[in-house]
C-alpha cells in the first residue's frame, strides 16, 4: 500500500539482486524484455525440485499426498531424479524412509498409479513448458486433439492457433524438439503414463464464442464458470481484445472492464451469465 518510512532504522541496505543462484551457484540472469530473474543451471536442485512439485500439483497429474516435503525427501533418497521417477516407486522403496508407515506408502503408491491415467490438456500442463498455462494447454488440447499430433507440430502450425504468439509457439516447439525433453517423454510413456482422448464440447451453442472473466463470482467459482463455458463448446482467455464475444464481470472489475467498454464488448454481468445456461 506504501512505503513505511517510519519503522526505518538508518541501517537499511539497498537490495541487490544475486548474481549467484544460492542453491548450486551457477550465474543468475535477467532476460531482456523480461522482468524474471532465472538461474542458469537447467539441472538446478531448486529447478528440478519444483518442476516435480508442479507436475503432481492439482493443475498436473493431481498426485494426493504428493507434497513438497515429499518430493524433497524422494530426491535426498536418490530415488526420484525427474517426475518421470514417481512412476516406477514401489512400497518397498518407500517404506524405509522417514515419515512412511505401511498405510501412508500404500497412499502414495496407490495415489500415484490411479494417476497414471490423465487428460490431454492436464498432461501439457503438468510438463511445465515455459509461457504455457492451464488457458493455453487447454488451447493446445482442443486444436491437436492428440499428443502425437502437439509434439510434430510445426512452428508455422503453432504461431496460426488463437491466443498462441510467437513467444509461446517458440517455446513450445523448442519444448518438444530438446533431446532431453525427448527422453523424459519417453521415459512417461515407458512407465505406463496413458493420455485420455479430448472430452472438450466442440460444439454447442457458443461455439467459437470466446468469453475472458473479471472480478470477483459470488455464485460460483471461476472453475465453475469456465466449465460452463466450455460445456457448450466456448472457449476462454485471459485477455480482453477484439476477438473477445463476452466479458462476464464480478465484483472488483479490473482493467479489462474498461477495455472491453472501449472495444463495444458484451458485458454481462454475473446473473446474466448464468442465465445464458
Amino acid at each position: 500500500m506504501k512505503v513505511l518510512v517510519n519503522l526505518r532504522t538508518g541501517k537499511e541496505k539497498k537490495f541487490k539482486m544475486l548474481e549467484f543462484c544460492p542453491i548450486c551457484g551457477n550465474r543468475v540472469v535477467k532476460k531482456e524484455n523480461e522482468v524474471n530473474y532465472f538461474c542458469t543451471n537447467p539441472k538446478c536442485f531448486a529447478q528440478e525440485k519444483e518442476k516435480i512439485n508442479y507436475f503432481v500439483s492439482k493443475k498436473g497429474f493431481d498426485i494426493e499426498g504428493l507434497g513438497h516435503k515429499i518430493v524433497e525427501l524422494l530426491i535426498n533418497a536418490g530415488l526420484i531424479q525427474d517426475a518421470s521417477d514417481l512412476f516406477k516407486l514401489t512400497e518397498g522403496d518407500l517404506k524405509p524412509l522417514e515419515r512412511f508407515a505401511d498405510k501412508s506408502a500404500f497412499n502414495i503408491i496407490k495415489s500415484i498409479n490411479d494417476s497414471r491415467v490423465i487428460e490431454l490438456n492436464k498432461f501439457i500442463n503438468a510438463l511445465g513448458i515455459r509461457h504455457i498455462g492451464e488457458e493455453t494447454a487447454i488451447t493446445l488440447a482442443n486444436h491437436f486433439e492428440t499428443f502425437n499430433s502437439l509434439k510434430r507440430a510445426s512452428l508455422k502450425d503453432l504461431d496460426g492457433i488463437r491466443d498462441v504468439g510467437d513467444v509461446m509457439a517458440k517455446s513450445i516447439f523448442d519444448y518438444f524438439n530438446n533431446n532431453e525433453n525427448k527422453v523424459f517423454l519417453d521415459k512417461l510413456f515407458e512407465n505406463g503414463i496413458k493420455i485420455k482422448e479430448n472430452k472438450y464440447v466442440n460444439d454447442g451453442k457458443f461455439k467459437d464464442k470466446v468469453f475472458v472473466l473479471t472480478g470477483l463470482l459470488s455464485s460460483l467459482t471461476r472453475d465453475e464458470a469456465k466449465k460452463k463455458i466450455r460445456g457448450e463448446g466456448g472457449e476462454i482467455s485471459l485477455s480482453v481484445s477484439k476477438n473477445t464475444d463476452y466479458l462476464v464481470v464480478g465484483e472488483k472489475p479490473g482493467s479489462k472492464y474498461d477495455k472491453a467498454k472501449r472495444l463495444k464488448i458484451t458485458i454481462l454481468s454475473e446473473k446474466e451469465f448464468r442465465d445464458l445456461f
